[in-house]
């Protein structure tokens, strides 16, 4: 071996440990620093976040308490016009059934105030 091949080795050498050394003993933590700060700023938006939704949690349940409270209401209110209906049609099947001297004497028993209703009056103040 030649000493030029020998100086080659021996820089190569010291280069290559020179790197090593400074891969292993190398302070550079600025990176660090840095990404603990981003960590720090998200984990803070994070937190933020679920408190609004625990917020918007808590609206969601209560709408959908009052949607229950509603519905129940709407379902009182739909089987009341069911049973309206109902007697309705009842009684309008039995006015039906009636023959002409039934419905006359029906309407007249029930409206019988209005019996002079087509006569004028004798009022002068009258249009």
């Amino acid at each position: 071996m030649s000493s030029k091949e020998r100086f080659l080795y021996l820089a190569l050498l010291f280069f290559c440990s020179f790197y090593i050394s400074y891969l292993f003993f190398a302070n550079d933590e600025n990176y660090i620093d840095g990404y603990n700060v981003k960590i720090n700023k998200l984990e803070h938006k994070i937190d933020s976040l679920h408190g609004i939704n625990h917020k918007l949690n808590f609206r969601v349940d209560t709408l959908n308490l009052k949607i229950k409270y509603l519905d129940k209401e709407l379902d009182l209110k739909d089987n009341r016009i069911k049973r309206l209906k109902y007697e309705i049609n009842i009684k309008v099947d039995a006015v039906d059934s009636f023959n002409d001297d039934e419905l006359t004497k029906f309407f007249t028993e029930r409206y019988r105030y209005y019996k002079n209703s087509n006569q004028k009056t004798d009022s002068t103040s009258s249009n």
